[in-house]
């Protein structure tokens, strides 16, 4: 029979996949960004294979499905909805055509791409499903492996760095098909398993070192910024954990292998160019100078955090989220970011300065290179496996001190992340199934433009998908209460 404590986590586990999963059939083939570059990448990433990808001869070019590449037919234009997919029956085409939209000369790290095409198919809708639920088991196995492997009382670090950030673009992205996905799971991830291993002895010390290898090896083979993100994190976490004794620096030899691994794939994909000549320079209009475009980008940089919260429009960025989503997700975020760097030691204070700082230099150097303005070529998207790893840093106030929030601030705050979450997939689903802003109604089947051939339909999917995520939540919360109970009763018991 099982625990109340087993029966929680096995709550939050099916109700955390059924969120992803919902998330992942909110929107149609092609919704994330750049995904017609993507997915021909993911169907050519093992080579070539016939019917699927073949060669031309000619570098950059491949022969790919149509359907991977003319999948977006309703981007840009909120107010239409996925029909044009089925009206042009892009994706019964079986006559591969030519196209340089892909990672055809390594724009990107191929570790992604290559894993991903085992699941690439002739059927294009169904690969997706298949793609995005495996990106979102991948982020469930991530979080498991943690919280298995931690202390009990760091459990809740890892709760809440994502609780805080996940919502909108977080869930919207780690379900889709773009490797951002990997990004956003494995920089923060690979964080905090270095953490583990350089505190913990014996075989959890092991485990973690094992977690964060593999972590660090998928995400830059994922996204060349991805890779210095985990750098980033290895220095930091470095730094707080600090100690003059000969096994932590034996133990920084992994780390620094790691580093190794991932300035590899760094060097060995076109994204490395960005650091040196910035992103694409923007056309047209007035003619800019450095100084210019540095004063406006000096205040409008925040912007880009605040987009990863919901400020920024989803997918191509022409899903625009209610204001409710982001003020309530944001203001959640800083509230309680607020509450944890009361009375934080100097070493982890120092980390979170030095990380803000990165989050605002680094996307400022990008634009600045380029001369673009803040809405130009840098997105939130970027930045979000960063931001995740500040909260990551500021939870970790979470397993040193008793109580930072109440038992009824963690509920009210949880409700508000839930009804943000609950909103924002019903504005996704949406913007795909009948378009947005057009006299469509209230109710998402009330007339469904575009649906997936399944036997669920669009307002019970985001019902399921609602409720799902706040029992994940209330689930989660409810399991590290009653451990926190436990480890109460245990130290009585020895006092």
């Amino acid at each position: 029979m099982l625990t109340a404590k087993t029966r929680w986590a096995v709550y939050a586990l099916v109700g955390l996949f059924l969120a992803l999963g919902s998330w992942s059939l909110s929107s149609a083939v092609g919704a994330s960004p750049d995904d017609d570059f993507h997915l021909a990448s993911i169907w050519c990433g093992a080579g070539d294979k016939p019917g699927l990808c073949e060669s031309t001869g000619e570098v950059g070019h491949r022969l790919v499905l149509p359907g991977l590449v003319q999948s977006g037919c309703y981007v840009f234009e909120p107010g239409m909805s996925a029909e044009c997919q089925e009206a042009n029956q892009i994706f019964s085409q079986t006559s591969l055509i030519d196209s340089t939209r892909g990672s055809f000369t390594s724009n990107y790290p191929p570790v992604y791409y290559a894993i991903m095409s085992s699941l690439a198919s002739t059927d294009i809708p169904s690969s997706v499903i298949a793609i995005r639920l495996m990106n979102s088991l991948f982020f469930m196995g991530s979080l498991v492996a943690l919280m298995v492997i931690a202390p009990r009382q760091l459990r809740k670090t890892y709760f809440w760095m994502w609780a805080l950030t996940i919502v909108p673009l977080g869930i919207f992205l780690i379900s889709s098909t773009n490797p951002s996905s990997w990004a956003i799971t494995g920089v923060p991830t690979a964080w905090m398993a270095l953490f583990l291993f350089l505190t913990l002895q014996g075989k959890r010390s092991i485990a973690a070192g094992v977690l964060f290898f593999i972590e660090v090896f998928l995400v830059s083979g994922a996204r060349g910024d991805a890779a210095i993100y985990t750098i980033i994190g290895s220095v930091l976490i470095g730094f707080l954990t600090w100690k003059k004794t000969r096994t932590f620096f034996l133990k920084l030899i992994l780390p620094l292998v790691a580093a190794l691994i991932s300035l590899y794939f760094y060097a060995s994909s076109l994204q490395s160019t960005v650091a040196g000549s910035g992103m694409s320079v923007a056309d047209g209009g007035t003619p800019r100078t450095g100084l210019g475009v540095l004063a406006i980008n000096l205040v409008q940089l925040p912007e880009l955090w605040v987009g990863a919260f919901g400020y920024w429009p989803l997918g191509w960025l022409d899903t625009e989220m209610p204001a409710l989503v982001w003020v309530t997700t944001f203001g959640i975020f800083a509230a309680v970011v607020f509450l944890l760097v009361r009375g934080i030691d100097k070493r982890q204070g120092f980390s979170l300065l030095v990380l803000a700082a990165i989050l605002y230099v680094l996307p400022l150097y990008v634009l600045q290179k380029s001369l673009n303005h803040v809405g130009e070529q840098v997105q939130p998207r970027y930045l979000l496996p960063l931001i995740v790893g500040f909260a990551a840093i500021a939870s970790l106030k979470f397993a040193q001190t008793k109580v930072v929030l109440s038992s009824l601030q963690s509920w009210v705050i949880l409700a508000g992340i839930a009804l943000a979450n609950a909103l924002a997939l019903y504005v996704n689903t949406k913007r795909y199934v009948s378009g947005l802003n057009n006299g469509t109604g209230v109710s998402l089947d009330s007339n469904i433009g575009w649906w997936w051939n399944l036997p669920v339909s669009p307002m019970t999917m985001w019902f399921v998908g609602s409720l799902a995520f706040a029992i994940a939540l209330g689930a989660g919360f409810r399991w590290l209460q009653l451990q926190s109970n436990r480890v109460q009763i245990e130290k009585s018991k020895v006092s």
